[in-house]
């Protein structure tokens, strides 16, 4: 291979872009972050920015950081109430009206200090309300949205005015088209994997234990509490209870009274088989991935995915309504299980890789056929090649 060519021309060598996310855990941040470092490698002058520091609108983060979090405490009744919020219609119009009422002008003096060529965005707030408001203004700068959800989107992200709606599965693809998008407009696109997971040299299971400090001979189970530590610990006490040989390697946001909890649990699991490490939030995300021989837990999209694109085995413990499409697909795939709140069911899963490893060999086998392309580096691409085209003139 030869070395790489960058899409940008002299024409456009000063091409410039806003990534765009909104403080919600880390799935919506990790991808804006990976493909704003993808565009400035291509020379696109890229800044990162969060909706709501951008629009000086604190009190509305605080309301949706509240009622989020208050969602993910209680996911069956998160179920409900998010299907029919998604369902329903007039959100993004009523905050594209109080956007418009109350930072118009902060919004336009940014622009003409930047002077973005394009905005990209990896929630439907800045995605739906910015390209309202860009058409409302006159103001003509393409406003492309990703779906992080990646097998489905909120129905709120599906609005007219966005130049393209990229997402990266068909099976998600054909639910946005169904919703109302311009099959012009929908874009499959590749997953655009933090750079802590691409590219980063592949290490036996064995490797990996032992560059960071695991017992090397144990079955693995990565326990991903999720970015605001809110995920369960049934199956860790389960798995202590009743002494299975399994080192649980809990990772994620563990806030003061979860960590009181998991060193008790450590504490109990002494004078068992198991044996528990408490890692919380790490940044070499690709050696546990490869350390580990099932990832578990109420985890978001980028979680699922990076475990996917690492062929480990995902077992769902806990879905909340934006992972219900990824469960299906998980489950379509035969590379994990959906066993929501059913802890039998998620000890009895552990209990039969243990008592027969060859099963794990032919999940390892079902990873080749899952038909989904991982690259920042080509979506930076896409995007600058569209908004390029955008910039001419071109539909």
């Amino acid at each position: 291979m030869g070395a790489y060519q960058s899409p940008v021309t002299d024409m456009e060598e000063n091409m410039k872009a806003i990534c765009m996310y909104v403080k919600a855990g880390k799935g919506h941040y990790v991808p804006a972050k990976a493909v704003c470092e993808q565009l400035s490698a291509i020379g696109v002058e890229a800044e990162l920015a969060d909706f709501f520091d951008y629009t000086d609108l604190h009190g509305l983060e605080k309301l949706n950081q509240g009622v989020w979090r208050i969602m993910l405490r209680v996911p069956f009744f998160e179920r409900h109430f998010i299907r029919k919020l998604d369902n329903a219609s007039g959100g993004m119009k009523a905050a594209a009206a109080l956007v418009n009422l109350r930072r118009s002008h902060r919004i336009k003096k940014q622009l003409e200090e930047f002077r973005p060529d394009f905005i990209f965005a990896t929630h439907p707030y800045p995605g739906t309300v910015l390209a309202t408001l860009f058409r409302k203004w006159g103001i003509d700068i393409p406003v492309y949205y990703y779906a992080t959800d990646v097998f489905d989107a909120p129905r709120s992200a599906a609005c007219p005015d966005l130049r393209r709606f990229l997402i990266s599965t068909e099976e998600g693809a054909e639910k946005v088209r169904n919703m109302g998008m311009p099959s012009s407009s929908v874009i499959l696109c590749p997953f655009p994997l933090q750079s802590s997971v691409a590219g980063q040299p592949h290490l036996s299971k064995e490797e990996a234990r032992r560059k960071i400090g695991l017992r090397t001979d144990m079955f693995t189970l990565q326990l991903n509490l999720g970015g605001e530590g809110l995920g369960s610990l049934n199956l860790l006490e389960d798995i202590i209870s009743r002494s299975l040989p399994v080192q649980v390697v809990v990772i994620g946001g563990i806030h003061e009274s979860m960590r009181a909890r998991l060193d008790s649990i450590r504490e109990s699991a002494r004078n068992t088989k198991a044996v528990v490490e408490i890692r919380g939030f790490v940044d070499n995300v690709s050696e546990y991935l490869a350390a580990s021989d099932v990832v578990a837990g109420r985890a978001g999209i980028n979680t699922i995915i990076e475990a996917i694109y690492a062929h480990r085995p995902f077992l769902i413990t806990e879905l909340v309504y934006t992972v219900i499409a990824s469960a299906e697909y998980v489950e379509k795939h035969h590379v994990g299980w959906n066993a929501d709140g059913d802890r039998e069911k998620q000890i009895g899963i552990i209990e039969s890789l243990l008592a027969e490893p060859s099963a794990l060999e032919e999940l390892e086998r079902n990873f080749a056929g899952v038909p989904i392309e991982y690259s920042a580096r080509h979506l930076a691409e896409l995007l600058f090649t569209d908004a390029a085209d955008a910039g001419r003139g071109g539909g």
